[in-house]
């Protein structure tokens, strides 16, 4: 073997090894010291990738659950105001019917029903969380929002739950008192010749067949206290027209409609809508689809809960929904507050008297369609009707009925007031109704927001773990690693010292 000054090769082959043997313990500090194998893409470019990636959607995840979380709280607040005010109902109900006993004091009663109201009015406008009432039913006075919207996944698809007036007008108990007002209908049929015979309500809404689907055009017109004085109507009491129209729906499952425009010659339901609709637009022609949709006020959008909505150019706003029966409901805001709350609406009902109607009988149905609007409506024996709830004007007797287009006899409803304890029961009863499909769906929102940011937690759980079997260092196999390496290390050093001194040995083979 040779010997030479200039090149050690000893010495670099020994310092080649502490090189990798120095780099490779700091590679294990590293991790031991962040406990990740992975911690930058220089570790490992692929797999640096993917773990930023799943580690933006856990972030993501975080933002979703706040989102639900929040909404679960504004949710839990109305939820908890409906139970308070449910047993304010039961207690109503309870004072009303105790009214119809011999001997009651009808003044101490009505002041416990007013106190009732003024409970009932706090507890709403009081179950407000962060600037959201769900139950207040107007915006203003702290009140920012009255619906509540969050993400329910990465994807931004929206949960949304609409608020409710679950005050005393909003439930229809304005004015109770145990004499409450309400309306009568009776009905009536007189032949071409002839004189008129009373007869039922499903008589004279079908004139007289049996066949599924008559009556089509035939409708109900309710107005509210409100309503006959719009001028002094308020957000927390908006002036209301709740009309009810018999149509022949042309398709089960569907809900399909005959497609009517305005100013048409047809006689049936599609074309009262389409008619009045044109009328409260201002539009020129106004055309109800098959599908329930418009089309001459402009495009549509589409809500969180996927009901239709439409800007007129007068300023009248269109909701197309459907009912808890499937019926299409067309609601027409004409008039708002500064803030934006209605105060004049006029709520238009498309009842399925046709193809797919729940049953053959038309009065039923229409009966039930009212009931969902929070009407509480009975039927005496006789076929005639008593409706209350809802503020109704019992005053306003004209034009309540109007029956379907026919020719011979004619068909006619007449309203007239009713009063007394059971007429105040029926409104407490559509009250307690309303609350229970308010509650009832709060409930529904606050299973499926539990159920929501459930499935978030574990989702972003797991995401955490991938994240971990990514990139997590193995700490008791590092540790190992750490005491060989810093053994090897020292070993290095010894040899790279070593390999050094040969050099020294060059000078002996001088000396003298």
């Amino acid at each position: 073997m040779s010997l030479s000054i200039n090149t050690n090769n000893a010495a670099m082959a020994a310092l080649q090894s502490l090189d990798q043997t120095t780099a490779a313990l700091n590679q294990t500090e590293s991790r031991v010291s962040t406990g990740k194998d992975v911690s930058s893409a220089s570790d490992n470019p692929a797999v640096y990738a993917i773990a930023q990636t799943m580690n933006s959607q856990i972030g993501a995840l975080s933002g979703v659950q706040s989102g639900l979380n929040f909404a679960s709280q504004v949710v839990a607040t109305a939820s908890q105001a409906m139970t308070s005010i449910s047993g304010i109902l039961s207690s109503l109900s309870e004072t009303v019917t105790s009214a119809e006993t011999t001997g009651y004091n009808a003044s101490t009663m009505n002041a416990a029903l007013t106190q009732a109201a003024t409970q009932i009015n706090a507890i709403a406008s009081g179950a407000t969380f962060q600037g959201v009432n769900l139950v207040g039913g107007t915006l203003g006075a702290g009140v920012s929002y009255t619906s509540v919207s969050a993400a329910q996944d990465v994807n931004g698809t929206l949960f949304t739950q609409s608020g409710f007036n679950a005050t005393a007008a909003g439930l229809g108990l304005s004015g109770l008192n145990v004499n409450q007002a309400g309306l009568q209908l009776s009905f009536s049929a007189t032949p071409t010749s002839g004189s008129a015979s009373a007869i039922s309500f499903q008589d004279a809404l079908t004139e007289g067949s049996t066949t599924v689907g008559a009556g089509d055009g035939a409708s109900i017109t309710l107005n509210n206290t409100a309503w006959t004085s719009a001028a002094s109507a308020s957000a927390s009491n908006p002036a209301i027209e709740s009309v009810f129209i018999a149509t022949n729906y042309t398709s089960a499952g569907t809900a399909a409609l005959t497609s009517e425009t305005s100013g048409g010659s047809g006689t049936g339901g599609t074309q009262v809508l389409a008619s009045q609709l044109a009328t409260l637009t201002g539009a020129t022609t106004l055309t109800v689809n098959a599908d329930g949709s418009l089309t001459g006020v402009g495009a549509a959008t589409v809500s969180a809960n996927g009901d239709l909505m439409y800007h007129a150019t007068n300023g009248a706003k269109i909701t197309v929904s459907k009912d808890d029966n499937g019926n299409f409901n067309y609601s027409v805001v004409t008039a708002t507050d500064a803030n934006g709350n209605a105060t004049k609406e006029t709520s238009l009902t498309l009842v399925n008297v046709g193809t797919g109607a729940a049953g053959s009988d038309a009065a039923t149905n229409m009966i039930t369609a009212m009931q969902s609007a929070g009407f509480g409506v009975s039927q005496s024996a006789a076929g005639a009707l008593t409706i209350a709830g809802n503020n109704l004007d019992a005053s306003n007797t004209a034009g309540v009925f109007t029956a379907a287009t026919s020719t011979g006899t004619t068909y006619a409803g007449t309203a007239s007031e009713a009063t007394g304890a059971n007429v105040a029961l029926l409104a407490v009863q559509a009250a307690i109704s309303k609350m229970n499909t308010i509650a009832s769906t709060l409930g529904s929102s606050a299973n499926q927001l539990s159920v929501l940011s459930g499935a978030t937690s574990s989702l972003s759980n797991a995401l955490t773990s991938g994240v971990g079997a990514l990139t997590d260092a193995d700490l008791a196999a590092e540790s190992a690693k750490l005491t060989a390496l810093q053994t090897k290390q020292q070993l290095a050093i010894q040899s790279l010292s070593i390999a050094n001194s040969q050099s020294s040995s060059i000078l002996s083979l001088f000396r003298g």
